[in-house]
């Protein structure tokens, strides 16, 4: 069996975002902790926490991006599409959640460009199950995203805090979104 070498680096980069999702305003010293590094090791790497943070945030955006683009998702059909974008986007809780609770980031240009190039694909991908039937295309576009979005920041949360299965996040937030946007009406008793 071959063993995967993670870099110190990296170990900081994936802890610092693991620690900070659940705790903000955590110290480095518990991400050191948890990254297996002493405090100096972490301070080789990065000099700051402002740093660390700036940095998990852009490789986080980075990767969602890259696995985005080797899904090849505008090749699939719509509803295909859909359910594999959910399926992307649920496990990037571990890597990107902590942008939603830490307020450090808010005004960094690189940030700011490299989320709405993520968000620019998934709002196409979106338009794209409207247009086709997938979705309901009698609400706003904005209001899918928006859905999409808080669902996302459920199924993190509800992951992180032990209250759904990890497994059983993405159907949760396939069923939820389609049945809530979707063109099939709801059951009369639902009504």
């Amino acid at each position: 069996m071959t063993r995967i070498h993670i870099s110190a680096r990296d170990r900081i980069v994936e802890a610092a975002a693991t620690v900070w999702a659940a705790d903000p305003s955590a110290t480095l010293d518990v991400v050191a902790q948890r990254a297996g590094v002493g405090r100096a090791t972490l301070h080789r790497h990065f000099p700051s926490r402002a740093a660390l943070i700036r940095t998990a945030a852009l490789e986080g955006i980075a990767a969602l991006a890259a696995a985005l683009d080797a899904a090849t998702l505008g090749q699939r059909k719509p509803a295909e599409a859909l359910a594999a974008l959910i399926n992307i986007l649920v496990p990037f809780g571990d890597r990107l959640h902590f942008l939603l609770v830490t307020g450090e980031l808010i005004d960094d240009p690189d940030l700011a460009a490299a989320e709405a190039a993520v968000n620019a694909s998934i709002r196409q991908l979106l338009d794209a199950a409207a247009a086709a039937g997938v979705l309901r295309n009698d609400l706003p576009a904005a209001w899918r995203f928006r859905a999409l979005e808080a669902l996302l920041y459920a199924a993190w949360t509800a992951v992180a805090a032990g209250e759904i299965a990890r497994l059983d996040a993405p159907e949760l937030v396939r069923d939820t979104f389609r049945r809530g946007f979707g063109t099939t009406p709801a059951s009369p008793a639902a009504r």
